[in-house]
């Protein structure tokens, strides 16, 4: 029998991870830098593979189904490569347009998690407003359209 997607694993482990990562790191500085709250570093610097591997081990079957799933989406939107702009307007973009924004929230929720010891994997008020930022910002002229478009 197959697993299902709340008892799978990441697929390609280290990428999923790398993917997680980049993410994590995007929503550590926009749209304003995370709060340290009371740890040490940026939020930046708080973005580590051991924090995130924390994060997933704390994670429940169920959000870890919904991470699978919106990694899958992710993974079509989006590289390692891409800067933090285009990663949120990704995530604007699939979260204004997308129906089933679950998946996205427990990317974005697992990546918040990730930068502060405050929130818990599957959290979602945070995710939402993220998100939220996302979708507006995905809406705005990319940075130097506006000027060339005189």
């Amino acid at each position: 029998m197959a697993p299902t997607a709340a008892a799978a694993p990441l697929t390609s482990h280290d990428s999923d991870e790398e993917l997680l990562l980049h993410v994590a790191g995007t929503v550590a500085v926009l749209p304003v830098a995370f709060p340290a709250f009371d740890e040490q570093g940026t939020a930046k610097q708080r973005v580590t593979k051991k924090r995130l591997q924390q994060v997933l081990s704390r994670m429940s079957d169920d959000i870890r189904g919904d991470l699978v799933d919106g990694l899958a989406q992710v993974r079509t939107m989006l590289s390692v490569r891409d800067d933090e702009e285009t990663v949120v307007r990704a995530f604007g973009r699939a979260a204004a347009s997308s129906a089933q924004v679950r998946g996205l929230l427990a990317v974005v929720s697992a990546a918040i998690a990730t930068i502060s010891s405050r929130f818990e994997p599957g959290q979602r008020p945070a995710a939402e407003l993220w998100l939220d930022y996302a979708r507006r910002f995905a809406a705005m002229p990319a940075r130097g359209r506006e000027a060339g478009a005189r």
